[in-house]
């Protein structure tokens, strides 16, 4: 991937768009370029100088108070990117009213999870993505289901026990510093800096660095998923600073699963 991925959040719920955002800052193929709060914050977009999103992030929990939000991103969003919409349920009148040129996939929040990030690359790269209850909604419907789609949802990574995968949501997945998560978990600090190095050697971050064990070992011989985990590894090189190995990991545990 030649560019970063620019990305404008549209919500008018704080604590959606800081889970948006956060998920969004730790993949190093995404980055947030504007927050969209109400209709005045679309003009700032044409400011001089105005980095210009290759992809609106809507969150469609918002719709049920703006019902015009939809005609509104239809016309200000024109032909300037594409639009990739979530939400807890599915609304059916998005696939109505919605510009089908501009759609580029639903996604349930408790379904896609952590792996926003590799959702909106798959949607970069032309893919319309779903998540499996979106699916479900749809097979009953009149929509015409686009050639290009893809469905993903978000995997717990196996191997890892309901500790760990707790000290990896917090501590990884979210960035929440070491004093912190030895706050959070009611530990020392030097125990949290512990479980977090165990962490690393459970995933096996550094044979993945070394090339003792094979990306394909993480990916269960998926070819989307492989390729993308290459070029990140690729793109850290060998190094092993702190930053790079939860760069890794964060990559690590919120791949998804591709089930089409």
């Amino acid at each position: 991937m030649t560019k970063d991925i620019l990305v404008a959040i549209v919500s008018d719920d704080i604590y959606a768009r800081n889970w948006m955002s956060l998920l969004l800052v730790r993949d190093w193929r995404t980055r947030v370029v504007s927050e969209i709060t109400c209709h005045a914050d679309f003009a700032r977009l044409n400011e001089p100088g105005q980095p210009q999103p290759d992809l609106f992030l809507v969150d469609l929990d918002s719709y049920r108070d703006n019902p015009s939000m939809l005609t509104t991103l239809n016309e200000l969003v024109g032909k300037r990117a594409r639009i990739l919409c979530v939400g807890t349920q599915v609304i059916p009148n998005v696939f109505l009213r919605l510009d089908a040129h501009l759609f580029a996939g639903y996604l349930l929040k408790n379904e896609i999870s952590s792996s926003l990030a590799w959702a909106i690359t798959f949607a970069y790269e032309d893919k319309t993505v779903f998540t499996p209850g979106v699916m479900d909604f749809l097979q009953d419907d009149t929509y015409k289901m686009p050639a290009n789609k893809m469905i993903i949802r978000g995997r717990s990574f196996p191997g890892l026990t309901d500790r760990q995968e707790e000290i990896a949501r917090l501590a990884i997945v979210f960035s929440i510093g070491r004093r912190d998560l030895a706050d959070e978990l009611k530990i020392s600090d030097q125990w949290s800096y512990g479980m977090v190095s165990e962490l690393y050697s459970r995933l096996g971050l550094e044979e993945l660095f070394t090339g003792e064990i094979d990306p394909s070992h993480f990916v269960w011989d998926d070819p989307v998923i492989l390729e993308h985990l290459e070029e990140i590894l690729d793109k850290l090189g060998d190094s092993k600073k702190a930053r790079d190995l939860e760069t890794l990991a964060f990559h690590l545990l919120t791949m998804p699963l591709i089930e089409a």
